[in-house]
């Protein structure tokens, strides 16, 4: 039979890139713990790691081994957490959930507290990215993600949670030093903000037409991940931009911040909850899924306009 400390040591001193590291973490000894690695090497008859004074290189096999080893802990997490969770009536073990960094700050994160408040056993790793995450490969339970067209076909499960309307807001002192857009073509000569993409684009619908979408390429003098960064650059008159309209409805009433175009609309950006199948799926898991499609049906402006102000 495997030890599976040694894969663990093995994953941790490939992680860290080295033994010093690891050793202080782990509290044991640098020359144990390259005991350990070669001994694991000599057991499986190949070298995982080049290391010398001077270098430390993992191999190309071990690079693979790694990968699968990664895995392995994986899995052995997760049957230890099926079975706390099977024999305790209350919700427990760990989660790991990807969202948004948008939706983080405002409402997923102040939702995963709340949830946590209520169930004390369940440890939650919420990872904020933008990045489209593998749910198999990264070993996550549920993602979070936002579209303004439906999700592609795939074998994961798909549950949309709400649908924002977005607008293109902009300050009224950026109109005191450029003129009022009167067409689509307009707007491209106003700065603009926007998050990181290789060609950003704006879809653009006249009122009372259906499915014709103008696209309006525009090149933002800011770009970032973060809704907040948007909002508070708008508001200085750097640029205009594209909002969530909940994240902009204080303003757009307060005359702070004016809506552009306001004749034409951007498409709604829906969100999502995606998972890979709900059978063996763990029962906190489970439980904070349902959590948070009625948190999402609750959801209103007030409640949103309160989680903007939490610290």
């Amino acid at each position: 039979m495997q030890n599976l400390n040694d894969y663990y040591y093995f994953v941790q001193v490939v992680k860290y890139q080295g033994f010093s590291k690891v050793s202080e973490n782990l509290g044991i000894t640098k020359s144990k713990l390259s005991r350990r690695i070669s001994e694991l090497e000599t057991r499986l008859g190949v070298r995982l790691i080049q290391r010398n004074t001077r270098k430390f290189v993992v191999t190309e096999i071990g690079q693979q081994f790694y990968e699968h080893c990664l895995k392995i802990l994986a899995d052995v997490n997760q049957a230890e957490n099926f079975i706390q969770s099977t024999v305790s009536n209350e919700p427990s073990g760990q989660i790991r959930i990807s969202c948004p960094v948008a939706l983080v700050n405002m409402p997923v994160g102040a939702m995963v507290a709340d949830f946590m408040q209520q169930y004390p056993d369940v440890q939650i790793h919420l990872l904020a990215s933008n990045r489209r995450v593998d749910l198999i490969e990264e070993g996550i339970d549920l993602a979070l993600r936002v579209r303004s067209t439906p999700l592609e076909d795939s074998e994961l499960i798909v549950r949309e949670l709400d649908a924002w309307e977005h607008v293109l807001v902009a300050s009224p002192q950026l109109f005191e030093r450029y003129p009022i857009p009167q067409k689509l073509e307009d707007l491209t000569t106003l700065p603009s903000i926007g998050f990181e993409h290789p060609k950003p684009v704006w879809l653009m619908q006249k009122s009372g037409e259906t499915d014709i979408f103008h696209d309006i390429e525009y090149s933002p003098k800011l770009r970032t991940d973060n809704f907040i960064a948007i909002k508070a650059a708008v508001l200085k008159g750097v640029g205009i931009a594209s909002l969530p309209k909940v994240y902009a409805k204080e303003e757009l009433n307060q005359g702070t911040l004016v809506e552009v175009m306001p004749d034409w609309h951007l498409p709604k950006g829906v969100i999502y909850v995606v998972y890979t199948s709900r059978l063996g799926m763990l029962p906190a898991v489970r439980t904070l899924l349902e959590y948070l499609i009625e948190q999402f049906k609750k959801l209103d402006i007030h409640q949103i306009r309160k989680m903007q102000r939490m610290p």
